[in-house]
């Protein structure tokens, strides 16, 4: 597989057609204004393109032309990506990735149509207010700016952001709460994150955040409006269906994380089978005790998460501490004593 220059993106293009139909993000990193990376098996008569955008993965062509091309294809995508690949590549998974225990994940696509219903805009609680994401709100430097900075990240620099990105944000008592932006762009399309601080959710500051950024993308030549999610989070498809959004289509990624960003998202039972599951597959790749914990504590077993963030911890796990207070699958453990105790071990440990 061949590492690509910017200039010979072009080579992969026509392969990567369908799938950046559905993923603006492919279209954006085709166009430069966001980071990734793209390799083809070779630039004469390409058979297969593989494009990288931080944890995320794509992969299209031709499997069945290709079969030179699986071990290189094995090295290059790790065990932790989030994977989209064409329904062609669903069924050689183990011959091109070394994660044989990923999981399909639902997501869901909304778009705004022409037909679509533009509901009126729905005013803040009392003393909240919107602003733009633009340079003036970084030199305002609200608190809990990182909202806006880790949004510039994937950015391939801090002035394409500025330029191409449109988003609004809800400030309370000096701190940014909620926000709503492109994640990435190209051409008309754009594709639209939102977030929202936990003790500031059910407010409606979301949808007031979401209708300010689709009114702006549709005014500045961005009209083509997507919203990607997982199939399990109710509250971010109700945001957008509320905004005028529909459903578009319905696709599938393969990860080893949990299929769900919220407490909530999945019931205890479908909790206990990724449990069950994390844990078979922590003996093979050992970071899977990582989501086993986040499983366990979802289905209400505190024991047997705590028993796996314990093997996680004393098996040599690099990751940082507050990855795991952070993890938003744990939170209801964040103030146990013996989560505390082990969260300060690897804290010790990644010290030392």
């Amino acid at each position: 597989m061949f590492l690509l220059e910017q200039a010979a993106y072009p080579a992969a293009q026509a392969l990567l057609k369908d799938l950046s139909s559905t993923h603006v993000a492919i279209a954006a990193v085709l166009d430069g204004t966001i980071d990734g990376e793209v390799w083809i098996d070779r630039p004469v008569d390409t058979r297969v393109a593989l494009l990288a955008n931080g944890d995320a993965y794509y992969l299209a062509g031709l499997p069945d032309q290709a079969t030179d091309s699986f071990a290189d294809l094995k090295e290059l995508i790790p065990a932790w990506a989030y994977l989209f690949v064409e329904d062609r590549w669903s069924d050689r998974l183990g011959d091109i990735w070394s994660n044989a225990f990923a999981l399909p994940h639902p997501r869901v696509r909304l778009g705004l149509s022409g037909a679509s219903h533009r509901p009126a805009a729905t005013a803040l609680p009392e003393g909240f207010r919107l602003a733009p994401i633009d340079q003036r709100l970084l030199d305002l430097d609200p608190g809990n700016i990182e909202t806006v900075t880790d949004l510039m990240e994937g950015w391939a620099s801090a002035e394409l952001f500025l330029e191409n990105a449109i988003g609004f944000c809800v400030l309370y008592d000096g701190s940014i709460v909620s926000h709503c932006a492109t994640d990435s762009v190209s051409g008309s399309r754009c594709e639209l994150g939102v977030g929202t601080e936990h003790g500031y959710r059910r407010l409606g500051l979301a949808k007031v955040a979401a209708m300010a950024t689709i009114a702006e993308c549709t005014k500045r030549g961005r009209p083509d409006i997507e919203w990607h999610t997982h199939a399990s989070n109710k509250g971010s498809i109700a945001i957008a269906k509320s905004c005028g959004l529909t459903e578009l289509d319905r696709h599938v990624a393969f990860s080893g994380n949990l299929p769900a960003e919220n407490i909530g998202d999945l019931d205890p039972a479908t909790c206990r089978e990724w449990g069950l599951h994390l844990e078979r597959a922590s003996d093979h790749i050992s970071w899977y005790r990582f989501h086993a914990t986040g499983a366990w504590t979802l289905a209400g077993d505190r024991t047997r998460a705590l028993v796996n963030l314990r093997q996680l911890v004393d098996g040599g796990w690099e990751g940082e501490a507050e990855w795991l207070e952070g993890y938003w699958a744990v939170q209801s453990l964040v103030d146990d004593p013996e989560f505390k105790a082990i969260v300060a071990q690897q804290r010790a440990m990644k010290e030392a």
